[in-house]
């Protein structure tokens, strides 16, 4: 069986009301026709978005997500069986290799963001990752306080509730929710450029919609992106380097 028949079997199953389906979608009316030699992944799930991906037909597709979730993940993996694809056992934030991939022209990060508390990091971790003019796709949950839905902010849950985490559907590690503004000033505040906010979430469930965010944005084009402040001209700090 050829992978593309392959992609046809396992998407044919899937539930047409998936949020990631439509965000795909959105990603590709964005690209409108530019083609994509390399496409990073963080955290891919269950692989339905692998073989969304795939179907973009990159020279190279990276994957990567945690040593925990190696043998869950060899399991579709075998189903999909595509010499395309490159599997990184690694953290994003913390793993040595991440370090050393070279550039891409998209990453497709979606329910990774809020189970990091380093958040600004993590986005400028990201905006480094991609070729100049390179595409973020970005999604995750957000402020479950109604009165901070619309605020630039952070909810910190912390000490975690078990009571709590069960009432907002929450997992134990999380300690930081941020709100959909707060995560678009973050992409603005490293040099994204061109950023749009998704319906992807609204299209399958208004109440989704109120939980979580979703961005596809651009590198700028300077690659000092970000600056934070500047004692004098040779001393330029950028917005999440710091050691």
């Amino acid at each position: 069986m050829n992978l593309k028949t392959i992609i046809k079997k396992i998407l044919r199953k899937e539930n047409r009301g998936d949020y990631r389906e439509y965000l795909f979608h959105e990603l590709k009316e964005y690209l409108d026709g530019d083609s994509l030699k390399r496409i990073l992944e963080i955290g891919p799930k269950d692989g339905k978005d692998t073989l969304r991906l795939l179907t973009l037909n990159p020279e190279t597709l990276v994957l990567i997500d945690l040593p925990s979730m190696e043998e869950t993940n060899s399991k579709w993996l075998k189903e999909i069986n595509s010499d395309r694809i490159k599997y990184i056992s690694a953290n994003f934030m913390y793993s040595p290799e991440v370090e050393r991939l070279e550039p891409f022209d998209c990453i497709w990060c979606t329910g990774v963001l809020y189970h990091n508390p380093e958040q600004l990091r993590m986005i400028r971790k990201l905006y480094d990752l991609l070729k100049q003019k390179g595409i973020l796709v970005i999604e995750s949950a957000t402020i479950r306080q109604k009165k901070l839905r619309n605020q630039k902010c952070v909810e910190i849950i912390y000490p975690p509730s078990v009571e709590y985490k069960r009432k907002y559907h929450i997992s134990l590690n999380v300690t930081h929710l941020p709100s959909s503004s707060a995560i678009e000033a973050w992409l603005k505040m490293v040099g994204f450029e061109e950023v749009r906010r998704s319906n992807c979430h609204k299209k399958q469930s208004p109440a989704m919609a109120k939980n979580r965010a979703a961005f596809i944005c651009r590198k700028g084009n300077m690659d000092s992106g970000g600056k934070y402040y500047a004692v004098a001209k040779e001393e330029t700090y950028l917005i999440g380097r710091s050691l």
